[in-house]
């Protein structure tokens, strides 16, 4: 876990949008019958408007990615 308690992976898979031009919003915890962990919202500015993603990791370390 890295300085603000995000566990590392969540933190690898924001790292990989960011290269791509997105920017982070948002980072919350889910409770815990959502299966806990975290998701991160990111969003990414268009020319015609906004791309959004957002990276989840659950409790068993799960990293999923939508954009």
């Amino acid at each position: 876990m890295n300085a603000m308690n995000i566990p590392d992976a969540l933190q690898q898979g924001i790292n990989k949008l960011e290269r791509t031009g997105y920017r982070v919003v948002r980072i919350v915890p889910n409770p815990p019958e959502h299966g806990g962990g975290y998701v991160a919202y990111l969003s990414k500015r268009l020319r015609t408007g906004l791309r959004l993603a957002q990276v989840e990791i659950d409790d068993a370390g799960q990293v999923t990615v939508h954009r």
